[in-house]
């Protein structure tokens, strides 16, 4: 049995090696079910990209084990106030082990706090392990153009005393 402990946490700047490292580990399947484009190694302005968090209308977080960046979540709050898109990768050793789970729940967790009510996302249609997850959300709508979906998952509900509310 393996007692590893994954523990997930915003990331941070100085991230960046241990996410390019991440890549560098994962299939080139799994760096196109991210990005939809096959990055033979996935270029520093998009780990920059992937790193820049304001904490508020983006947030990223990692999921870490003995050290090393094993998943990366982030979301980007849209031109609505209440709707983010949603991003998730998790090394191919580390998939169908419940990370991206946890990290989906954490980031929505915050998501919630910070006022949106949905997070919207483009998959693969043979990505599966993605549907799977967006399936989560009791409400989540799916429209396909070209073997793409677009899912629009609606938030579990925050309690109202717990939400944040941006400055005005």
């Amino acid at each position: 049995m393996n007692t590893t402990q994954v523990y997930i946490r915003i990331a941070t700047p100085s991230d960046g090696e241990k996410l390019r490292a991440m890549f560098a580990r994962s299939s080139t399947e799994t760096v196109y079910r991210r990005f939809h484009t096959p990055f033979p190694e996935v270029p520093g302005w998009m780990l920059s990209l992937m790193l820049d968090a304001d904490h508020d209308d983006k947030e990223v977080l990692v999921a870490v084990a003995q050290e090393k960046i094993i998943g990366h979540a982030m979301y980007v709050r849209l031109g609505d106030d209440r709707e983010a898109e949603m991003a998730i990768v998790v090394e191919d050793g580390w998939q169908s082990r419940g990370v991206g789970k946890s990290l989906l729940r954490q980031l929505e967790e915050m998501a919630g706090l910070r006022g949106i009510e949905t997070f919207t996302g483009e998959v693969l249609g043979h990505n599966r392990p993605m549907l799977g997850l967006a399936a989560t959300f009791s409400e989540t709508e799916y429209t396909t153009q070209d073997g793409v979906y677009h899912v629009r998952m609606p938030l579990r509900k925050a309690p109202a005393a717990l939400t944040l509310r941006r400055a005005a």
